[in-house]
């Protein structure tokens, strides 16, 4: 991780967000470059496509990682917050997925194969400082895991 105001931001809601785990269950916190390597065939497509591995993310306890997850993406002043999932569950999350994130803006992202509905207003602009990202992760992870441990 590179020593930038991005990279120790990133770090605080990823220490963050570890602390505030150790009182839940069904959530698995994941650090971006720690997966760079994995085996998965996601995993490879982002290698391939030269994409960042600069993220957080929250997976869900039974459900494969790169099939849904909370993603959080730094940007140039905040952060990117969403559900990401993949084309495989888009029949069962898309029901639901507005409950999950209110009023976020579904996009489909080709490099990772997988549909992110981000908080309002993640797409133009960063609207979130790393407490509020955590925050705001932890909020969709609460509303999402009812519904993935049926």
């Amino acid at each position: 991780m590179p020593e930038s105001g991005v990279g120790e931001g990133l770090r605080a809601v990823y220490d963050s967000l570890g602390s505030a785990l150790a009182a839940r269950a069904g959530l698995d916190l994941r650090w971006g470059p720690e997966l760079a390597l994995d085996g998965s065939a996601a995993a490879a497509a982002l290698r391939a496509a030269g994409a960042s591995w600069e993220w957080v993310a929250l997976g869900f306890a039974g459900r494969p990682f790169w099939d849904l997850h909370v993603g959080i993406l730094p940007l140039e002043s905040g952060y990117s917050i969403g559900l990401h999932w993949t084309s495989a569950l888009d029949h069962e999350v898309r029901p639901w997925m507005q409950v999950a994130v209110p009023g976020g803006a579904l996009q489909f992202a080709p490099v990772a194969g997988e549909y992110q509905l981000l908080c309002p207003g993640a797409q133009r602009a960063a609207v979130h400082s790393a407490q509020s990202a955590v925050g705001a992760a932890l909020e969709i992870a609460s509303r999402v895991l009812p519904r993935v441990h049926r």
